[in-house]
C-alpha cells in the first residue's frame, strides 16, 4: 500500500448479501449495458385495480419518495403511463448511477451505506459504512462487473482530491474501503493546484474521468492495476483534451453565464456533454460530443439515432445515465431535469433545438428525492407486430376493369383528366403559389411541362412569393448539419427546402430579421456576420468582429443608410456600430453609465431612428440616440419590467408596435402569457389583452410584431414550445380566449420578417 493509500476502518463485519429476492409482480424486460434482456415477473396495481402494461417503445424513469419508500415509474413521452409501487431493494436507498448491468445505491440522506443491485439475479452487495469526516458529495463509478477479476467501485468528490475505492472480487467475504489522494499525480500532469476529478465513467472497460477548471480541461484515463489479493495501483494519465465549445470561445455568443460538463461512457464509446444555463437555472443549448478513438478527435454527435441521454439536477447533485437500445420514436434526445424537478429541457441531437415539456402530474404531486433513467422497458406481447403484418396483408389493391373509361392509362399509370391545352395549363400554373404549385407539377407528366421548377433567384416567382407571404409571415429553420434551409407556412405547416450557400456553411445563427434580410452570425472558426436574403441569395459579408451578444439592422442591406448595431457586455466596448454601404469597419464604444455596467441588452430593435433595448432581460428598458460615427446618446426609458403572475421562471420578450413597444412575458412552459405595452406619456407599463390586427411571432432571439393580413391571425402570439414525439411544437396563444392552441409540428424557427 502506498503512502498516498490508507484503510477506513470497518463499522459492519457482514458478508455481502448477494440473495435477496426481487418481490415484484409486473413483466419487465431489462435492458443491461451489455445489452442482455430478461423477464422479471412483475405485478403492478393502481387504486386497488389491475392495469395494462404500455408499449414497449416508451423509455422508463423513476422517481422516489424516499420518506414513504415508494416509487413512480413513468415516461415522459406519453403522461398516461404512470405506476405508483414499493421495491424491497430500493427501501431507504436512493439511485445513484447504472454500470455493467449492476444498480449503484446509497442511503439516504447521509450517503454513508452504499450497494449495488443487480436486477438481472436480483443479488445485492452490501459494502461497509463509509465514515465521513465531512459531508462530501460523491460521484461513483464501478470499473468492472463485480464477479470479474479486478473489479474496483470507487468515489470522488467534488471537495478534496482523494478517490475512495473498494476491490470487490476479493476471495474474502470482508469488504473494505481506501483512500487515496491524487492532488500530487493531477498537478504533475496539469500544471495547476487545486485540480479535482469529475464525471468518472466506463468506457471499453476502463475508466476515465475529467478535470474541468479554467486553466485545464482534459479526460484522465484512471488506470486500476490490481496486484495479488491485496494491493490495488490507480495511476492517472492524460488520455485527450475536453472539446472546445462556442461558449469557451466565446460565452457573449451564446448568451450563456455558464456550463456545465458530462463524460459518459458506453461498451465502445466515449461521449462529452456540455449543459449551458442562460441564468442559474434555465437550460439554454446542449453540446454533445463523440471521441474517434482512432484520430483522436471529438466529433459533433449530428444524430443519436435510437440511444438517450438523461441527465438530473433535481436531487442536489447530477448525474448523467445513457441507454442506446431505445425505439425511434422516443430516441435522439438529451433529456436534462431541472432543479424544481418539474420541468425537462429535451435537446434533440438532430434538430439542435431544446424544447421544454412538463414531469408527469403524480409526480409533480409527490414528494420526490431523486430522479433516474431506468434501463429497464415494459414487456408485452407480440399483439402490436401481429396487427402491423396484418394490416399488410390487408392492404387492397385496385386494377381497372376492361372497358372502363376513367381516364386512367394502365400502361403509364397516369390520369388524362387534365388533357387540356398546354398554354392552358400555363395560364393555371400562373395562379398557383409555393405547394399548391409543386403538387399540381406532380400531378402528371403533361402537369410537369407546363410547371418549370421554381427559380428562387427569379424576380417574378420572388414577387409572387413575398405577395404570398403578406398573408403569412414565412417561418425559417436553419439546420447547419445537413446544410439546409427550411421555410414553413405557419397556416398549412407545408415545407419549402433550399441548400444553404457553401458561403453560410458552418456554425452560422440567425439573431435578427428585416426587410427579408437575415442577420446571421457565428464564433467557430473565428467570428463572421454576414446579412443573406434567401431568395435572391444576395449575401453581403461585414468585417469580423468580437464576440456580440444581439444585433439589429436600420433599413435594408442595398441601402445607403443600412446601420447594424451589436450589443456585448464583455471586454472594454460594448456598443459596435457598422454602415453597410460606407468603409468596411466596426465603430465601437463603451458604456459609461456608471453603477453596475456593464448591462446586457437583449431584442434591440429600431424605432425610428432610435435603438430600443431590453436591459438584462427584466430591468427596464433603455434607449440609444443619435448613433454616428462619433457616439451615441443613451436614456433609461424606463428602469423595471412590469410584475408578472407567471407560477414559474418568466421569459422576457420586446418588440416594437406602430412606434409603440410591447413586452411579453411568458413562463417556462408557455401556459401564461402576458402582453404590456409602453405608455411613453407615464413611462409605465400598461398590460393589454388586444393587439388589434397585429400579431407576435417570437423565437429563441427575436421577437416580431407584424400587420396580420388574414383576420383569423390577428390578436394572437405564436411561438415554439413543448416537447412532442413528432417534434417540437409550434402554438400560439390567443389574447381574445387567453388560450394556448396547437398549429403545426417544426423546429423553432425564426420569421423571414419584410417590413
Amino acid at each position: 500500500m502506498t503512502d498516498e493509500q490508507k484503510q477506513i476502518e470497518l463499522k459492519d463485519d457482514e458478508a455481502p448479501d448477494l440473495g435477496i429476492q426481487t418481490a415484484i409482480n409486473v413483466q419487465l424486460s431489462l435492458t443491461l449495458g451489455i445489452q442482455a434482456a430478461i423477464n422479471v415477473q412483475l405485478s403492478l396495481t393502481m387504486e386497488q385495480k389491475q392495469i395494462s402494461v404500455p408499449a414497449k417503445q416508451h423509455q422508463w424513469f423513476i422517481a422516489q419518495n424516499l420518506e414513504s419508500d415508494s416509487q413512480i415509474f413513468y415516461t415522459i413521452d406519453d403522461h398516461q403511463y404512470h405506476y405508483q409501487k414499493r421495491v424491497n431493494e430500493l427501501h431507504g436507498r436512493r439511485i445513484r448511477a447504472y454500470f455493467h448491468g449492476w444498480v449503484i445505491l446509497s442511503n439516504h440522506p447521509d450517503d454513508v451505506l452504499w450497494s449495488l443491485w443487480n436486477p438481472l439475479t436480483s443479488k445485492l452487495i452490501r459494502l461497509p459504512p463509509l465514515v465521513h469526516e465531512q459531508e462530501p458529495t460523491h460521484e461513483c463509478c464501478l470499473s468492472a462487473p463485480p464477479d470479474e477479476q479486478g473489479s474496483v467501485f470507487l468515489l470522488t468528490t467534488s471537495e478534496v482530491p482523494t478517490i475512495v475505492f473498494s476491490r470487490l472480487d476479493r476471495k474474502t467475504k470482508r469488504l473494505k474501503w481506501t483512500e487515496m489522494s491524487y492532488a500530487k499525480q493531477l498537478r504533475i500532469i496539469s500544471g495547476v493546484d487545486d485540480c479535482l476529478l469529475e464525471s468518472p465513467t466506463c468506457c471499453n472497460g476502463k475508466v476515465y474521468a475529467m478535470t474541468s477548471g479554467p486553466d485545464y480541461m482534459f479526460v484522465i484515463h484512471v488506470d486500476i492495476m490490481v496486484k495479488g489479493d491485496k494491493e490495488v495501483v490507480i495511476t492517472l494519465m492524460p488520455f485527450v483534451e475536453l472539446p472546445y465549445t462556442s461558449y469557451h470561445c466565446c460565452p457573449a455568443h451564446n448568451n450563456f453565464d455558464t456550463i456545465d460538463m458530462f463524460l459518459k461512457g458506453s461498451c465502445q464509446d466515449l461521449f462529452c456533454i456540455g449543459v449551458c444555463f442562460t441564468d442559474e437555472t434555465m437550460i439554454g443549448n446542449v453540446y454533445l460530443s463523440k471521441l474517434d478513438v482512432t484520430s483522436m478527435m471529438w466529433e459533433k454527435v449530428v444524430d443519436l439515432k435510437d440511444a438517450i441521454f438523461f441527465i438530473e439536477y433535481a436531487s442536489g447533485y447530477s448525474t448523467c445515465y445513457y441507454d442506446s437500445a431505445v425505439n425511434s420514436e422516443v430516441g435522439g434526445y438529451v433529456h436534462i431535469l431541472g432543479e424544481s424537478g418539474k420541468i425537462i429541457y429535451s435537446f434533440h441531437a438532430e434538430d439542435r433545438t431544446v424544447s421544454l415539456s412538463s414531469m408527469p402530474r403524480l409526480v409533480q404531486e409527490s414528494q420526490v428525492h431523486a430522479w433516474a433513467m431506468l434501463e429497464w422497458r415494459l414487456e408485452i406481447d407480440h399483439f402490436e407486430s401481429k396487427q402491423e403484418e396484418a394490416e399488410k396483408d390487408a392492404q387492397i389493391i385496385i386494377k381497372p376493369e376492361k372497358g372502363d373509361n376513367t381516364g386512367f392509362d394502365c400502361k403509364t399509370g397516369e390520369s388524362h383528366f387534365l388533357d387540356i391545352p398546354i398554354h392552358i395549363l400555363e395560364i393555371i400554373m400562373e395562379h398557383c403559389i409555393a405547394i399548391e404549385y409543386m403538387r399540381f407539377r406532380a400531378t402528371c407528366k403533361h402537369c410537369h411541362l407546363a410547371a418549370p421548377s421554381i427559380q428562387w433567384n427569379n424576380e417574378a416567382t420572388l414577387r409572387r412569393l413575398q405577395t404570398y407571404s403578406l398573408v403569412s409571415p414565412w417561418l425559417m429553420v436553419l439546420d447547419n448539419y445537413r446544410g439546409i434551409i427550411t421555410f414553413i407556412d405557419p397556416i398549412c405547416g407545408e415545407r419549402y427546402f433550399i441548400t444553404t450557400p457553401q458561403e453560410l456553411k458552418g456554425d452560422y445563427r440567425i439573431y435578427y430579421s428585416r426587410f427579408g434580410w437575415l442577420l446571421m452570425y457565428k464564433i467557430e472558426g473565428g467570428p463572421e456576420i454576414a446579412l443573406f436574403n434567401p431568395f435572391t441569395s444576395d449575401i453581403r459579408k461585414l468585417p469580423r468582429v468580437p464576440c456580440l451578444q444581439s444585433f439589429c439592422f436600420s433599413a435594408p442591406p442595398t441601402s445607403s443608410d443600412c446601420m447594424v448595431v451589436g450589443f456585448t457586455r464583455f471586454g472594454p466596448r460594448h456598443i459596435f456600430i457598422c454602415f453597410v454601404s460606407r468603409e468596411p469597419t466596426w465603430l465601437h464604444f463603451p458604456f459609461n453609465f456608471g453603477g453596475d455596467d456593464p448591462y446586457s441588452y437583449h431584442f434591440p430593435t429600431f424605432n425610428g431612428g432610435d435603438v430600443y433595448a431590453l436591459c438584462n432581460n427584466d430591468q427596464g428598458v433603455h434607449s440609444f440616440r443619435d448613433m454616428t460615427g462619433t457616439g451615441y446618446s443613451w436614456d433609461i426609458v424606463i428602469d423595471e419590467a412590469p410584475k408578472s403572475h407567471c407560477k414559474s421562471r418568466a421569459k422576457y420578450f420586446m418588440s416594437s408596435c406602430d412606434q409603440h413597444l410591447l413586452l411579453v412575458i411568458i413562463d417556462d412552459l408557455g401556459r401564461s402569457v402576458e402582453v404590456f405595452k409602453l405608455n411613453e406619456s407615464t413611462t409605465e407599463w400598461e398590460k393589454t389583452n388586444c393587439l388589434g390586427k397585429h400579431m407576435i411571432y417570437i423565437s429563441g432571439t427575436s421577437c416580431i410584431c407584424l400587420d396580420a393580413k388574414s383576420p383569423e391571425m390577428g390578436n394572437k402570439i405564436y411561438f415554439p414550445r413543448t416537447l412532442h414525439k413528432d417534434g417540437t411544437k409550434i402554438v400560439f396563444y390567443s389574447l381574445e380566449t387567453n388560450s394556448l392552441f396547437d398549429l403545426v409540428f417544426m423546429s423553432p424557427f425564426s420569421v423571414l420578417h419584410y417590413s
